[in-house]
């Protein structure tokens, strides 16, 4: 479509562009584009087009061109000049249009060029000016709308509005062109293009024509080359100068039309409004603009009065039909009608503003002024308006007007609901419905709907059956829910009738009757679209009809009302006595007030308007005559009323109710124009007068106009005189002396017209009623004005009274006038009494009367008798219903006033209250309350209040209610609603405050106010049938026009069900008061309350009332129950209570407990202790496992957020002492068999108070025992926090200290400590490990626990089956408890006495030390256990784990030692045999099919088995007889028996086989099946290699990981000892297999789990014994063979030796390739051996990390050391000395040769050293010799250890580069001598004796050889003595230099050598 559109275009622009020839092909070439499909499209619109005529544009159209909506528009001047998209097609189709139209009007101006220039231009303006100049405007505006940068646009529609005479919107123009949206705060932008340049020039021009000096002055002033430019440019400055030129000065446009119109004397008052008062204020505005100078007329200037027309019906057709078919010919006239017609609808749907608006309607008036005052109007600019249409025409729903902003809220009640009704304008909605957009699509055919609309309406569609078939099933569901609540009501009103008869009030009406009238009143009304004048109906259904349609057509207005009173005041508010007092507020409230709503119709806005408009606008007036006209319309007589008795002439005032927007307006008129209408309206009187003309039609007309008009003035006079007087009234006085002045004057005159009719006979003053009204009024008067006594004024009255009385009681209703609203005899007895009673109120509103006994004296009698003599009979004594008569009950009054000598003034104030307004009466009541108030006797003002109760009841009962119209009614209904919830809830606050306050309720109060609740409860009634109907949708509820509407009606319907719970519950507890009174408390009658209470309940409930009026009732029935908790039912209505009020769900499995939807209330401590015993019985009735997982433990959660943790008093505190010092004392055998037998108890204080009840209850019991359960109920698969344990700890330990005599507490708190050791122990053995103290402390805590819930137990009175139950679990555990603590890894500490060592005194013996008590042995903790087993199993012998239990005691006390038994006698196994096939008897269990996941219960199975083996094993059972007792278990059935003890091992492993099968995860069965194989033949290897392929197939993997999982009955700790058994078995098993590897793995994964394996250390510190026995065995290592190694070397020589020992480990091969042999000779195995063990040593030593003492792992390191320095370093050595001898034979060979032989210079030998002499100084030289010898120490021997294993980065380098290896000559050494030179064999041999010396036997190798045990290490004797290192001092060596390059060859060896002897100067000891 958009390719299309582009052709038309581009079609229409080349025909545009040929000039005038083609102007017709040109614009039909537009009109096709315009037609194109693109201009209807929804994006095509303007944003504010959209939101007039559409709203809200559908979603799927925004989205599915949400593309083309973002695309920016461009100019057209692109460079294919083409438009690419659809915002810039649209933006130059218009503007080129416009340039069309435009481009037409120029070219038909220059073919005019030969005419004369300004008859053609006239005759141009008159023919196509206007209209082509809209149309280009139209177009031009489209396309500025669309890009809003084209400055030279904006210039255009600036010259366009120029022409158009609209200098205002000319100059926003161009102010668009200048405004480039700066944020810097310029105006103006800076620098100005040419474009601003000329644009400011105009607007400049523009402005100094409107004479706008600041505006002028704020534009930017040009530079002298920009005034050049203008000036060289000034052509350009217009561009369309051929357009209509206009006058430079507005003002001379201005005189060009009033010359053109010739009305300069004549001038239009526009009234805004077409209502009465709109025309008035009107008028009021020019008056007071005349007389401030400002109206801009002159002298004999005539005005002409202009109103709005009827409202039109607009056309609703949407926009884009309307901008494809704009009518050209539309005349301006006709578009400023549409305008009106369009305001003038809008304006009767807003609420007539205050007389303070006037400007606001002079602004209005002035904007159509110009129009209605008959100028030509200049051609304008189309706009398109707002639909409106009416909501039948929309969507056919009833739609309320949308509310104008402005809207004074208290001026609702102003409004006529039917004339809002008849005129309901709804302007479109946000969004329109589908039916509409289908029928514009059908009948346009523009554009099809979406997929999605049809889709959805496709399926809104169904077929004719179908919805006949939802229309039954709905109408089936509505009667449904219409029968239940229908049910509901009879229920509860019945069941509180009959309490209701037998105090003697009965009920007028049935409640289904009266519900069918309702809902019958419901459906006519919807039917009648809420007309409710049709309706018909008895009178005592009238106000169900008033209520029924009220609540059908809910406004805000009502809300207003009905919420804030609408402007009438309270009476028992106390506001009007705030504000008036004393005599003040009787003045206003008596007799001087109007009837309390009109029975007159209320005046039309527009009624007769029309009329009084023509007749104005055909005659030219003065502003003051045509203000006298106005007010002659309202006052003067427009015809004659012709009634049965009489004809009289109608006045609007004396006919129709005003708005009192009118009477305002009235009132200011007559004020304002006073002087003028007074002394036109006596000229005309004195005219007539002079004129004396007989009985001629037109004057006697002219007489009755003037007669009536002036009376009527006159009243309104004395009206505005007695307001302004009013005590409340602030009005100064000089303004109330002039109203004086002008009251008297117009007295005056009115008496002056009343003189004439003085001769009138009786019928024709019968039928004039003004002459009754002139006498009124005059009496009034005089009592207004206090001219006259008032003593006076009633005998005035008293003659009024009879005169009307000789005139057959006439009355005249003038309700416009406040003063006197009613003139009839009524009337003139009332103003008799107020007159004659105004002393009594006098004094009783006299400020000074402020003593409550004296104004309660004074004031009750008389308001008491008034209740007994009340003349407004209600409708059933109308209707004769009563049993006495008004007569009759007058004479009874007037007998009892004689016998009490009552005063004639009492019997006035009786008259005058009877016929006073109720408010009058409630003021009265409302001062008797405060009096006794102030006295604070709450009875009497409760009594009070009921009374007031009931004359406002009785009033919407009575005649004088139904009487009044429709719309009073409802006003009246609502204010007096208003009144009576305020007294419901008074009441109702004082009666459930007080409970004294219904001490003076007698037996005749009591039935009266019992009846006026019983009307009250009947008069709402349609509030809650009407809330059914809404809920189940046969009604709709009423629509609220805005969110605050809604709001307010939310508001109102819940202040009606407030009103509704509020009488419910009132008149319950009066009947309750009632039947109290009457009899005695009997179980009938509280079952008879009970009823009640819960039928009211019930019907309440479902409607979600419950929680209204301050759930009042719900606290109610909540204190009833309490005294009716002994009734069947009343546990399910004390649940429903208590969920409606707290949102507890105390019975969360009953059906009967409804949800009414209440918000839950703060639970505050009292009121959860009063329903804890509703709460226990609940809970008592389900198991704690349940309880937790149901909405129960929610409710006891949130009740002990509100009880919380009781006080700590004096008797607590005693109480907790006690109960921790019991728990903290070591286990007493003794005291356990005590309280076996229930004896034992503790020193506890009498606790007392509210905790102590609470406690008795169970309530802090319940507390810990749901919190012990939730933790006990949680799966945990790991380690969690115990804080569920804490707080059970908490609240048993508080149930403890209020009394100690409850055994299940005490069980439960042993379960808590069982269960903190469990969680302790079952995770980690840490615990086990390094705090058993904490695990003692808890054991024995639990212990103590467990007995004294024993003796508590046995001395329990009364036991149950359920507590015996409970008792056979508690003994149970406490045997578990007790045989647990026995076994390991307990291990008896917990029932030890060592760590409670006491002081004993023996008299003369002195003082000793010993343990307090004998403690229980371990035979004796088995014998408990097993006691304790049995008694269990007295009351429930189906526990399988307890006969299991009981059969492992027996085991072990048949098995034990005879040690451990001591002087017991061994007992028998066949009792335990008994008890493990008992055990498997009761818990015969196979693997469940459905749930195969769970495994199987194996323990009793086990243990039989392992028993039996035992026994079998032993010999002391045959095989034959193991396999027969082997068959109890099903598991072993599978395996043939067996007869011999040989076959007895297969067996017993395939029984063990099968129980594996079973489950593969227990690991009993897989140790017992290694045990057994490894136990047959422990030396054998193939046994030993069987055990360890049975443990690795499941608990040892590879890595040797250790896999045990704990089985779910094992018992507590229990794991970890199986675990580290089962370790240190397979220890056992590798260290025979010679398993290195697998002991070092395994050594790794102890060290590393050190929290998996129980006493760990011990463990590690096996594991590392073992290992190293090991390494000892494979490497042959002595003991202690670094102290033999070690023990006489020298430290110095170890530290050469250690490096030799370094550099030789370093040189060996780090993998298999072998380094060359003459470099680095291979190490003999058995060194290779040693220095793997050594590594592994090391190892195991950084394995250790201290965890053990190292010094078994650095013994095995030292020895292993030391076997290497042994074997090693000798050889090194003698390699050593070989080469270095080498060395020395070659260079002393040359020697020899030049020096002769080298004995000639060569060291002595030893023999010829030790004959030499000695010195003494030789002797010096040889006393170092003695001192002490530093050793080698083990620090030293395991930093040598650990640098023989770390091999340098460098070590093989250095090896390559050295050829041999030389020990460094060291001088210091006294052990090390230099080697002989070399010389021949021979001589060798010849210095020796002969014999051969090899390097082994040389002087220098025994230096150096370590000694071993067997003897030296050479082949020389064990008497050769080292030589000495002064046996070649002397000599110096020929080969120093050979010596020197050794030296700096191993200097790296020794300096790491000197680097160990700085690091161990301290010497240690071997």
């Amino acid at each position: 479509m958009i390719e299309e559109a582009l052709k038309l275009y581009q079609n229409a622009l080349k025909l545009h562009s040929q000039g005038p020839r083609f102007q017709a092909e040109a614009e039909e070439a537009y009109e096709a584009l315009f037609r194109s499909e693109v201009f209807t499209y929804l994006e095509s619109f303007s944003e504010s087009q959209r939101v007039v005529y559409y709203s809200e544009a559908p979603e799927d159209v925004i989205s599915s061109h949400e593309e083309l909506l973002t695309e920016s528009v461009t100019a057209g001047g692109t460079t294919d000049g083409a438009p690419s998209t659809l915002p810039q097609i649209l933006y130059l189709s218009y503007k080129n249009h416009g340039h069309f139209l435009l481009d037409r009007l120029k070219w038909r101006l220059q073919a005019r060029s030969g005419e004369n220039t300004s008859q053609a231009l006239a005759a141009e303006q008159t023919e196509h000016t206007a209209k082509d100049v809209a149309s280009s405007l139209r177009r031009l505006v489209e396309a500025a709308d669309r890009d809003d940068t084209d400055a030279e646009l904006w210039r255009e529609l600036s010259r366009i509005c120029e022409s158009l005479s609209s200098t205002r919107v000319a100059r926003f123009c161009l102010e668009a062109v200048l405004d480039r949206d700066d944020t810097t705060g310029n105006a103006w932008p800076e620098p100005l293009g040419l474009q601003e340049l000329f644009a400011a020039e105009r607007l400049r021009r523009i402005l100094q024509d409107l004479q706008d000096d600041l505006s002028e002055s704020a534009l930017p002033r040009l530079t002298r080359q920009q005034q050049g430019i203008v000036q060289s440019f000034s052509s350009q400055i217009d561009p369309l100068p051929y357009l209509p030129k206009t006058p430079q000065r507005v003002r001379d446009r201005m005189a060009i039309d009033q010359k053109l119109h010739g009305r300069a004397n004549s001038q239009v008052i526009m009234a805004p409004l077409r209502t009465w008062a709109s025309c008035g204020k009107a008028i009021l505005l020019q008056l007071q603009q005349e007389s401030q100078g400002i109206g801009g007329s002159h002298a004999g200037t005539c005005f002409t009065l202009v109103i709005p027309t009827s409202s039109e019906a607009i056309d609703p057709r949407p926009l884009k039909t309307h901008a494809v078919e704009l009518s050209q010919n539309t005349h301006s006239n006709k578009v400023t009608n549409e305008t009106s017609s369009a305001t003038n609808a809008l304006a009767k749907e807003s609420f007539l503003p205050h007389t303070d608006d006037l400007h606001d309607e002079q602004a209005s008036s002035q904007r159509i002024q110009a129009e209605a005052s008959g100028s030509p109007p200049a051609p304008q600019l189309v706009e398109l308006s707002k639909s409106v249409t009416t909501s039948e025409q929309a969507t056919g729903i009833v739609q309320h007007p949308v509310e104008n902003e402005h809207v004074n809220p208290d001026r609702v009640s102003n409004v006529d609901p039917q004339a809002s009704q008849t005129r309901t304008i709804t302007l479109p909605s946000r969004k329109r419905s589908n039916d509409v957009t289908e029928a514009e699509d059908a009948e346009e055919n523009i554009r099809s709907r979406s997929k999605r609309i049809k889709a959805r309406t496709s399926i809104d569609e169904p077929a004719s059956g179908r919805e006949a078939r939802a229309r039954q099933q709905l109408e089936l569901y509505q009667q449904g829910e219409l029968q239940y609540f229908n049910i509901l009501d009879e229920r509860a009103f019945g069941q509180v009738a009959e309490p209701l008869s037998e105090l003697g009030v009965a009920t007028t009406t049935s409640v289904m009757e009266q519900r069918e009238t309702i809902v019958s009143l419901a459906k006519t009304l919807k039917e009648s679209n809420f007309q409710t004048a049709d309706l018909t109906s008895r009178d005592d259904q009238t106000l169900w009809k008033d209520l029924t349609a009220l609540l059908c057509k809910w406004d805000s207005g009502l809300s207003q009302l009905f919420l804030h009173g609408g402007g009438f005041e309270d009476p028992m508010s106390g506001g009007g006595a705030a504000q008036n007092s004393g005599i003040l507020v009787f003045l206003e409230q008596s007799g001087m007030q109007a009837r309390e709503h009109s029975s007159k119709p209320s005046l039309a806005d527009d009624r007769g308007l029309d009329t009084f408009a023509d007749d104005v606008r055909n005659q030219d007036v003065h502003l003051d005559r045509l203000a006298l006209a106005w007010l002659a319309a309202l006052l003067a007589p427009q015809g004659i009323q012709q009634t049965a008795t009489k004809s009289s002439p109608w006045t609007a005032y004396e006919a129709f109710l005003w708005p009192d927007n009118l009477k305002e307006t009235v009132v200011q008129m007559l004020v304002k124009q006073d002087e003028f209408i007074f002394q036109t309206l006596s000229d005309d009187v004195l005219s007539w007068t002079e004129k004396n003309a007989g009985p001629n039609t037109a004057v006697n007309t002219f007489k009755c106009v003037h007669k009536e008009m002036i009376q009527n003035i006159f009243e309104l006079h004395l009206d505005i005189y007695g307001r302004i007087t009013n005590p409340s009234s602030e009005v100064d006085v000089p303004t109330r002396t002039a109203q004086l002045d002008r009251l008297h004057r117009w007295a005056s005159l009115a008496q002056q017209v009343g003189n004439i009719s003085s001769g009138i006979e009786h019928e024709d003053l019968v039928r004039d009623s003004s002459a009754v009204r002139l006498l009124w009024a005059f009496a009034v008067l005089a009592e207004l004005c206090g001219t006259c006594s008032q003593e006076l004024v009633v005998t005035y009255f008293k003659d009024l009274k009879s005169t009307l009385e000789r005139l057959g009681s006439p009355m005249v209703e003038l309700h416009n006038n406040a003063v006197m609203p009613e003139v009839s005899t009524e009337a003139a007895e009332k103003q008799i009494s107020r007159l004659t009673t105004m002393d009594f109120f006098v004094n009783i509103f006299s400020p000074s009367n402020d003593d409550p006994i004296t104004l309660i004296e004074n004031l009750e009698p008389i308001l008491e008798k008034s209740m007994l003599k009340d003349p407004r009979l209600t409708r059933h004594e109308e209707n004769g219903t009563a049993n006495d008569s008004w007569e009759k009950k007058v004479q009874n009054q007037g007998e009892v006033a004689d016998q009490n000598n009552s005063t004639m003034q009492t019997e006035q104030m009786l008259q005058f209250l009877g016929k006073a307004s109720l408010s009058m009466q409630l003021m009265l009541w409302r001062k008797l309350i405060d009096a006794y108030s102030i006295i604070q006797y709450t009875p009497r003002i409760l009594l009070c209040y009921l009374r007031c109760i009931t004359l406002v009841v009785t009033y919407l009962g009575s005649s004088r209610y139904f009487e009044n119209n429709e719309q009073d009614r409802s006003k009246l209904l609502l204010r007096w609603f208003k009144s009576l919830d305020e007294l419901l809830a008074w009441t109702l606050a004082l009666a459930w405050s007080d409970a004294r306050s219904l001490d003076c309720m007698d037996e005749a109060n009591l039935r009266e106010s019992l009846s006026t609740l019983t009307m009250l409860q009947q008069m709402l009634h349609p509030v809650m049938v009407m809330d059914d109907l809404f809920k189940i949708g046969m009604c709709e509820l009423p629509t609220q026009s805005n969110h605050s509407a809604s709001t307010a009606y939310n508001n109102a319907m819940v202040k009606l069900r407030d009103m509704v719970v509020r009488t419910w519950t009132l008149r319950y507890m009066l009947m309750r008061e009632g039947a109290s009174q009457n009899s005695s408390p009997s179980p009938m009658m509280f079952r008879d309350h009970f009823q009640c209470l819960t039928s009211i309940h019930r019907c309440l409930g479902p409607r979600n009332y419950c929680k209204l009026a301050d759930k009042i009732f719900l606290k109610l029935a909540r204190r009833e129950l309490s005294r009716l908790d002994n009734l069947a039912d009343s546990e399910i209505e004390g649940a429903q209570i208590i969920l409606d009020l707290y949102g507890l769900k105390i019975c969360p499995g009953s059906t009967d407990v409804e949800d009414h939807e209440c918000p839950a209330e703060n639970l505050s401590r009292y009121d959860a202790v009063e329903i804890i015993d509703r709460v226990m019985v609940q809970v008592n009735r389900l198991s704690t496992k349940d309880l937790i997982k149901s909405d129960l433990r929610l409710a006891v959660e949130k009740m002990q957020q509100a009880i919380k943790v009781p006080k700590n008093t004096a008797s607590v505190l005693h109480n907790r002492r006690v109960v921790n010092e019991f728990l903290r004392q070591p286990v007493n055998p003794r005291v356990i068999h005590r309280a076996l037998q229930g004896i034992g108890e503790l020193h506890f204080q009498q606790s007392h108070g509210e905790s102590f009840r609470i406690a008795e209850k169970g309530w802090f019991f319940l507390q810990g025992h749901v919190a012990l359960t939730k933790y006990r109920s949680q799966k945990r698969t790991t380690q969690t926090g115990t804080d569920e344990l804490n707080i059970a700890m908490k609240f048993l330990e508080c149930d403890l200290e209020q009394g100690y005599e409850k055994w299940e507490t005490w069980y439960r708190l042993a379960q808590v400590y069982d269960a903190k050791l469990e969680e302790d122990t079952t995770w980690t053995a840490e615990k086990l490990d390094n705090h058993m103290e904490d695990l003692v402390k808890l054991q024995r805590s639990a212990i103590h626990c467990y007995t004294m819930a024993t003796a508590t137990l046995e001395r329990c009175p009364n036991p149950t089956f359920a507590m015996f139950q409970m008792a056979a679990d508690m003994y149970s555990d406490f045997g578990v408890r007790i045989y647990g603590s026995s076994r390991e890894p307990f291990a008896m500490e917990a029932l030890n006495v060592t760590d409670f060592i006491k002081y004993f005194n023996a008299g003369r013996a002195g003082t000793w030390q010993g343990e307090p008590f004998k403690a229980i042995t371990v035979y004796g903790a088995w014998t408990l256990a097993s006691r304790l087993f049995r008694r269990s199993l007295v009351h429930k012998t189906d526990n399988w784990m307890t006969w299991h239990m009981l059969g492992k005691c027996l085991w072990k006390m048949h098995d034990c030692s005879d040690l451990i038994r001591s002087n017991h006698e061994r007992i028998e196994f066949q009792p335990a045999i008994t008890a493990f096939r008992t055990a498997i008897e009761t818990f015969a269990e196979r693997r469940d099919n459905k749930h195969p996941e769970k495994d199987p219960t194996l323990e009793p199975h086990y243990k039989l088995v392992s028993v039996v083996h035992k026994l079998v094993a032993s010999k002391r059972l045959p095989a034959e007889a193991g396999c027969q007792l082997l068959t109890a278990t099903y598991h072993a059935r599978r395996v043939p028996p067996v007869q011999d003890y040989d076959d007895w091992e297969g067996y017993i492993l395939s029984v063990l086989k099968v129980l594996r099968s079973a489950d593969k995860w227990h690991h009993r069965m897989v140790l017992r099946s290694a045990r057994t194989v490894y136990d047959e033949s422990p030396n054998d290897p193939m046994a030993t290699l069987a055990a360890k392929h049975e443990l690795t197939q499941q608990i040892f993997t590879k890595t040797m990981g250790v896999q045990v999982w704990k089985p779910e009955h094992e018992r507590t700790g229990r794991h970890f000892v199986y675990t580290t058994r089962y370790v240190y078995f397979f220890l056992r098993l590798l260290y025979e297999l010679n398993d290195r590897a697998g002991i070092e793995a395994l050594g790794r994964q102890i060290r590393k789990k050190s929290r998996m394996f129980f006493r760990h250390a011990r463990l590690w510190h096996e594991a590392c014994t073992t290992h190293l026995k090991l390494l000892r065995a494979h490497s042959a290592l002595p003991e202690d063979l670094s102290d033999t190694v070690f023990k006489n070397i020298s430290h110095d020589i170890f530290v050469q030796n250690a490096d030799r020992l370094e550099t030789w480990a370093q040189q060996l091969p780090s993998s298999s390739s072998s380094i060359e042999p003459a470099a680095t000779p291979s190490a003999p195995q058995q060194q290779q051996t040693t220095l793997e063990t050594l590594r592994e040593a090391i190892e195991l030593k950084k394995t250790n990390a201290n965890l053990m003492k190292p010094a078994v792992i650095e013994d095995f390191i030292n020895d292993a050391y030391a076997h290497l320095h042994r074997t090693v370093v000798p050889d090194l050595i003698a390699r050593s000395n070989e080469e270095e001898t080498r060395g020395r034979m070659r260079v002393g060979h040359l020697v020899n040769i030049d020096e002769g032989p080298p004995a000639a210079v060569g060291t002595p030998s030893p023999g010829a050293a030790a004959a030499a002499p000695t010195t003494k100084e030789d002797d010096a030289a040889a006393a170092p010799t003695r001192q002490r010898v530093r050793g080698v120490g083990r620090r030293e021997l395991q930093k040598r250890a650990d640098a023989l294993l770390n091999k340098p980065a460098g070590a093989a380098a250095a090896a390559a580069a050295s050829a041999s290896v030389k020990a460094p000559n060291n001088n210091n050494s006294k052990d090390l001598t230099p080697p002989p030179p070399p010389s021949s064999s021979s001589s060798l041999q010849q210095n020796n004796g002969g014999v051969p010396v090899t390097p082994k036997s040389s002087s220098t190798i025994q230096a150096v050889v370590v000694p071993t045990p067997d003897g030296p290490a050479g082949g020389g004797d064990g008497s050769s003595v080292p030589g000495s290192v002064h046996d070649s001092a002397d000599d110096e060596s020929e080969l120093s230099d050979v010596e020197e390059s050794a030296r700096l060859l191993f200097s790296p060896l020794r300096g790491r050598g000197g680097a160990h002897d700085d690091d161990d100067d301290e010497e240690e000891d071997d």
